[in-house]
């Protein structure tokens, strides 16, 4: 049947003008029609959707997130990981819930320990079984040994064995490659986690990186790389790494290797750096309070944040490609939205685009989401009030549909 769907304004993702008293036809879980009300009369005893006064908009894209690690939470990232596997299952749900609730639609997950509970939460998703956003997973994501993340990673050193772990992660059903470029860890305490994030120093060596790229777009699946700066950027983009994440560290030299290469800059971070109660540099911080932690740490965390706002803008005005991301920020990208557009420089329109069009190119998901146009999946939400006029209207979220269901409506 038939769904029709109208309200006062259209941001369809192409980059194009407001388009205003929209109607959109959604049938079988697809748009067919787009167009104003003038041009589609809505038949009687149709299937109305009328968001009123409302904008209309893509589903929203979160380039980078964990659904076993939430924020939100009084406990660390390593402890969380390391609950049963079961109850991270559980917790992984609520977290994606929240997001799709937010507006959320797709989510690519990128590193979620032991248990493959990321593939266990997709595949629910997919078979019906439980109601959550679309899932790209990494199934598991690559370190070395004495890389970073250890609880949410396999280990790989060396070009055989990166290789393997590659080879292995797509066996187990990824649709994308998370391996970690820079940070590592002498010891193993969350000190010695702190001592090795905020830097410079590479993981992997040119090599390591190039194979694991070369095994996967080799089957046609992208890679992700965790990396803050250093060489790893540029080794990274020059054997073809699809997305740098975090990046908070580069420099204004590694601007035109984004450019060359086409790297997207995936999930700079700007809820931890810009944002006053969930940010590094808030005392309500759960699980970095600031009390408990050195000196040295805050002042990495200030001198961080001064670089990604100076060379970020940066990027952004050379035209550097941007994906958001919430990390564990669950159901809050409408705040990376906010901070890219206040800290970073961006129009609330090149916000908007770097959660639906150009999260979904980077995905390789163009033909199917990321834009309101015929033939593409019917991912549409509404707003209640136009985020061109104030990036804070994305928080308000009235409705949300994914593939033609909808998952939440609530009145204008």
């Amino acid at each position: 049947m038939k769904k029709y769907i109208k309200a006062k304004y259209l941001i369809d993702g192409t980059g194009g003008p407001v388009r205003e008293n929209p109607v959109i036809v959604v049938e079988d879980g697809m748009i067919t029609k787009v167009d104003t009300a003038e041009n589609i009369p809505i038949p009687d005893h149709a299937e109305v959707l009328d968001m009123g006064e409302g904008t209309l908009m893509p589903g929203m894209i979160d380039s980078h997130s964990h659904a076993g690690q939430d924020y939100n939470r009084e406990e660390t990232i390593r402890d969380q990981h390391l609950m049963p596997e079961g109850l991270r299952v559980l917790r992984g749900y609520n977290s994606l819930k929240r997001d799709l609730m937010s507006g959320v639609t797709t989510v690519r997950l990128l590193g979620d320990g032991q248990g493959c509970i990321d593939k266990i939460l997709r595949d629910a998703i997919n078979a019906g079984e439980i109601v959550g956003p679309r899932l790209l997973v990494a199934c598991q994501a690559i370190r070395p040994r004495h890389g970073t993340a250890p609880e949410i990673s396999a280990c790989a050193d060396g070009v055989d064995e990166v290789r393997r772990r590659v080879r292995e992660a797509i066996f187990l059903g990824a649709d994308v490659i998370k391996i970690f470029v820079s940070n590592i860890s002498n010891g193993d305490t969350f000190l010695d986690y702190l001592r090795g994030d905020l830097t410079k120093v590479p993981a992997y060596t040119k090599e390591e990186i190039a194979v694991a790229v070369e095994e996967a777009h080799r089957v046609g699946i992208k890679v992700a790389a965790h990396c803050i700066g250093g060489p790893a950027v540029r080794w990274s983009l020059e054997v073809g790494v699809d997305s740098l994440e975090h990046v908070n560290l580069i420099d204004e030299d590694d601007i035109p290797y984004f450019l060359e290469y086409g790297g997207y800059i995936s999930d700079p971070n700007l809820i931890l750096f810009f944002d006053p109660v969930l940010g590094y540099e808030s005392p309500l911080n759960k699980t970095h309070k600031l009390e408990d932690l050195p000196r040295w740490w805050q002042q990495k965390v200030k001198m961080t944040k001064e670089q990604t706002k100076r060379v970020m803008s940066k990027a952004l005005q050379a035209g550097v490609k941007f994906a958001l991301g919430t990390d564990p920020n669950h159901g809050l990208l409408h705040l990376e939205c906010k901070y890219f557009v206040e800290e970073i420089g961006a129009t609330p329109m090149q916000a908007i685009l770097a959660v639906t069009r150009d999260s979904a190119e980077l995905m390789g998901l163009a033909d199917q989401i990321g834009t309101i146009e015929e033939g593409k999946l019917a991912d549409i939400i509404a707003l209640r009030a136009n985020p061109l006029d104030d990036i804070n209207n994305l928080r308000d979220v009235i409705m949300v549909m994914k593939e033609g269901q909808l998952v939440k409506e609530s009145s204008f």
